[in-house]
């Protein structure tokens, strides 16, 4: 409850607890009567049942029960669970969870924050995600935060004893506020329905998709009373709706990061820049795109030329292209307008360690938005550059590799579901 008041909530809120009188400030009812939209209950296990039925009764839209102890811990739990969908169902309400850890909507410049969450991302953007785990939610929040990614919704399904995963995919993909779905899942409770819709979805749709192997869906079981299934089935099935998979929490991490930041119009063709001032990591990024399969064509002899004169004599004109940090700060700039401006290059990887000279943020970011070029960057304690890169909105990653995995996605997306 005071997430829901500190978040900004600018809606009536009701407090409804039997033995209090107050709540932080609210008069306490015992309970509810009053037609709401939401109820979020948070009561021991065995009071469920009828704090349900009560919001069932009061016409209440929705709820969602935060409390655990139903189908995750046996026949009993799954017979409650079962209880408590009959009732909403019959009244015409929508039922989130139990077990799972709430809503969190972003409403203009404020949240909903109807969640166990008390740390938010400090941005407002394009990305919802929806989540089997509670526990992994609090992983994306962290992520977010750190990594400055724009949160438009988050949604814990928890059991999905009524709201499921594919319900909340199929709602944002009409959603005007989200941009990139992001999904973890353990278990699919109508895979077919789940196929069908992300096939109709016109949005990216990351899915993490865990108890892959034996040890994991035996652990998925005991976690939401789900069974996980074969993973070779749901990979396939994957691969026919056009869902970009997450082998790694740090992949589906990478991919809404650099999906939020935006899709080239068309399909990559070309080779890729490898673009530095630092050699080793140059050379790290160069064999992360060999591994992918991405090309690391020559720049051509007019870009060859054009660096000779601007670069230091030992600057590495080949690919990766080092101007290393003697290059003078004003031919930045130019120097990295001719890279971006070759027609060898569909797009570029910039790496740049410890030299925060603005020069060369300025330098990318101008021909980023030139050449509309898709980009991502590794940059370490350049704080100047990396301000001028995310005001443009070029995905910044944690290693070099991990940022030619980023732009390889793009290419992947662009492939798993057209424009």
């Amino acid at each position: 409850m005071r997430n829901v008041l500190e978040g900004g909530f600018d809606g009536r809120v009701l407090a409804v607890n039997p033995s209090r009188e107050e709540v932080l400030g609210l008069r306490s009812v015992p309970c509810l009567q009053e037609d709401v939209d939401l109820a979020l209950v948070s009561v021991p296990a065995p009071a469920v049942g009828n704090a349900v039925a009560d919001a069932a009764r009061a016409g209440c839209r929705a709820a969602i029960v935060l409390a655990s102890g139903f189908g995750e811990t046996g026949s009993a739990g799954a017979a409650a669970e079962r209880e408590l969908a009959a009732t909403a169902r019959e009244a015409g309400m929508r039922l989130v969870g139990p077990n799972c850890m709430g809503v969190v909507s972003r409403r203009g410049a404020s949240w909903l924050n109807g969640s166990y969450f008390w740390q938010l991302p400090g941005a407002a953007g394009g990305v919802s995600m929806v989540s089997q785990s509670g526990a992994f939610g609090g992983m994306f929040f962290a992520e977010a935060r750190r990594s400055g990614l724009g949160v438009a919704r988050f949604l814990s399904v928890g059991n999905s004893a009524d709201v499921t995963e594919t319900d909340a995919i199929e709602w944002l993909a009409a959603d005007p506020l989200t941009a990139v779905i992001g999904l973890f899942a353990e278990a699919f409770r109508d895979g077919r329905r789940f196929i069908d819709v992300v096939s109709a979805c016109p949005k990216p749709v990351v899915v993490l998709k865990a108890g892959k192997e034996a040890a994991g869906a035996r652990a998925a079981a005991s976690h939401t009373g789900s069974l996980a299934g074969r993973h070779g089935a749901v990979r396939a099935a994957f691969r026919r709706a056009g869902v970009v998979e997450a082998l790694t929490a740090d992949e589906f991490f990478d991919l809404l990061t650099v999906l939020a930041a935006g899709r080239p119009a068309a399909a990559l063709h070309g080779g890729l820049a490898v673009l530095t001032i630092s050699g080793g990591p140059g050379v790290l990024a160069s064999d992360a795109a060999e591994r992918l399969g991405l090309v690391l064509p020559p720049p051509s002899e007019v870009t060859v030329r054009r660096l000779r004169e601007l670069a230091p004599a030992f600057a590495a004109t080949g690919n990766p292209i080092d101007l290393t940090p003697q290059c003078p700060p004003a031919a930045f700039g130019p120097a990295i307008a001719a890279v971006f401006e070759d027609p060898a290059f569909a797009g570029v990887i910039v790496i740049n360690c410890g030299l925060d000279i603005p020069e060369f943020g300025a330098g990318v970011a101008a021909a980023r938005q030139a050449t509309g070029k898709p980009v991502t960057a590794f940059l370490l304690e350049v704080p100047q550059i990396e301000a001028a890169l995310r005001e443009t909105g070029i995905p910044l990653l944690p290693s070099p590799e991990r940022a030619v995995a980023a732009y390889r996605a793009l290419a992947d997306v662009n492939r798993l579901k057209p424009r």
